[in-house]
């Protein structure tokens, strides 16, 4: 790992820390994580990227910039590997406890 790298701005979305390890969200089946740190998550993004760029099409929004919020809902998530479920594993079990 070399921590000299800034990881770059259009990763900073799609990296989420949780109580695993940070995770970086794709569009694929599985999320890539967790891992121990931010830089580590951020390469192994930009490595995905590498490989799949091209075979995903994007669902973008032209020129209208995503706003407001995301919800997921975990009960029905596809993802074998989820970033999201992950954190609303970890909430879920904090109000549990409390």
């Amino acid at each position: 790992m070399r921590a000299d790298l800034n990881i770059p701005s259009s990763h900073e979305k799609r990296l989420i820390h949780t109580a695993f390890g940070w995770y970086a969200l794709t569009r694929e089946q599985s999320d890539l994580g967790p891992f121990p740190s931010k830089q580590e998550a951020s390469e192994a993004l930009t490595r995905h990227i590498q490989v799949y760029k091209g075979v995903n099409t994007r669902n973008d929004h032209g020129d209208k910039p995503h706003t407001g919020i995301s919800l997921h809902d975990s009960a029905h998530c596809h993802k074998t590997n989820c970033a999201l479920c992950a954190e609303a594993y970890i909430l879920r079990q904090g109000m549990i406890a409390s």
